[in-house]
């Protein structure tokens, strides 16, 4: 009714209205990137400012495994919203035709990252873990896998994401594996859903490896 109420038609059997949303809902369709007076995205945005980022973030791509290499998770990561993109990239490049580099992603960076307790914080993350996979960067990685786990506390809350937390955190969870070393030669991907996680000083717990969570491998 907040988009298309115009196009809603009380009858008197039925209500006559446009489908697309229920499809969108569903998943069995998504919206068109189409320019037009109907367009959803376009709709979307005018009369909920902001919810185009959520369609058009970077983390889909990850998620449907299009990135590949550490220059695209870059990319990716600077398309996010400015002040994550001036907390982990400098301001310009160091010299002409180069690209902006990153910046170190240190323990103090990741807290500033999850000060910011935004969508987008999350998003850069789950694709710093994925830069890590692409560069084999253990301690890259589980800085990252840390900072989204941390994040996760604030969006649950965020009433957008109230419904839609659990579906997607364990979307990324399935993407987002945490590494474990049998062996100095061998590495183990993990499977750790988010919902299993515990909190508080179980997590410390858990982080010092005095406390283990249901997993699968």
């Amino acid at each position: 009714m907040a988009l298309d109420g115009d196009r809603v038609k009380r009858r008197s059997a039925d209500v006559n209205r446009p489908r697309k949303w229920d499809s969108y809902e569903k998943g069995t369709t998504v919206p068109s990137t189409v320019p037009g007076p109907r367009n959803a995205i376009a709709q979307a945005e005018a009369r909920f400012p902001g919810a185009a980022r959520y369609f058009f973030s970077p983390l889909w791509s990850y998620l449907k495994n299009e990135l590949v290499g550490a220059a695209q998770f870059q990319q990716a990561i600077q398309t996010l919203e400015p002040n994550v993109v001036s907390l982990l990239f400098e301001d310009a490049p160091r010299s002409p035709g180069m690209p902006v580099r990153p910046k170190p992603f240190d323990d103090e960076r990741a807290r500033r990252l999850c000060a910011l307790g935004s969508f987008d914080a999350m998003v850069a993350a789950v694709l710093l873990a994925g830069l890590a996979e692409s560069i084999a960067s253990q301690e890259l990685r589980e800085r990252a896998l840390d900072t989204y786990l941390d994040l996760q506390v604030l969006l649950r809350q965020t009433p957008i994401l109230v419904a839609l937390a659990p579906e997607l955190f364990r979307l990324i969870d399935l993407h987002c594996k945490h590494w474990a070393y049998p062996s100095p030669s061998e590495r183990m991907e993990i499977v750790i859903f988010s919902e299993e996680m515990p909190t508080g000083k179980d997590l410390e717990d858990f982080r010092r490896g005095t406390m283990t969570p249901n997993n699968e491998t």
